[in-house]
């Protein structure tokens, strides 16, 4: 009888070993990265962000949004936005990364970096240029991705806007951030 039941016994260990482990729970309590000396991140309070980078008005072109986003995110999470626009010569991609934390009273910190690249139009002939216009040639070939400004900050806030002013080519620009900590 203990002969008969062996290779079942056998073939059911070799069944448990080859299974998969059970998943992971994936919740912070779970996670290598939770905080040692703190409270989990999940039990930390969010903080409202709204982030805007608007070229300026001059004398020949009106105040135009660049990049608008507005999210609620833990504190202390890194928030990333990207967003591309057409220049007159090509493209210009702005990629900016914020993170947001709280401080004591009703002070949040705003860490923010933000590079510009851009991509100008290859050069092309008259000919090349009225057919294009024309649509009866592809359209016109970017260069290389070149970065123009890379910028870094951390600013305090309690409650009121913060303002940096940049130059890309000649153009002014104006990162507007509003941070507001969403504390019970």
């Amino acid at each position: 009888m203990i002969r008969r039941l062996a290779p079942i016994a056998l073939a059911a260990a070799g069944l448990l070993v080859g299974a998969p482990a059970p998943a992971a729970d994936s919740s912070a309590a779970a996670s290598l990265s939770t905080p040692i000396t703190g409270r989990p991140l999940t039990e930390l309070w969010p903080i409202a962000v709204e982030v805007q980078i608007v070229r300026l008005a001059d004398d020949t072109t009106p105040e135009r949004v660049v990049l608008l986003h507005e999210a609620q995110i833990p504190d202390g999470h890194t928030m990333a936005l990207d967003s591309t626009v057409r220049t007159p010569t090509g493209r210009r991609q702005f990629a900016m990364e914020l993170v947001a934390r709280n401080h004591p009273g009703d002070e949040i910190e705003l860490e923010w970096a933000l590079d510009v690249s851009e991509a100008t139009y290859r050069a092309t002939g008259w000919s090349g240029y009225v057919l294009h216009r024309l649509q009866l040639a592809p359209t016109l070939e970017l260069g290389e991705q070149v970065l123009k400004i890379a910028r870094a900050d951390i600013v305090a806030t309690a409650g009121e806007p913060v303002f940096e002013r940049v130059t890309i080519d000649g153009e002014d620009h104006e990162i507007r951030m509003f941070a507001r900590s969403r504390r019970g």
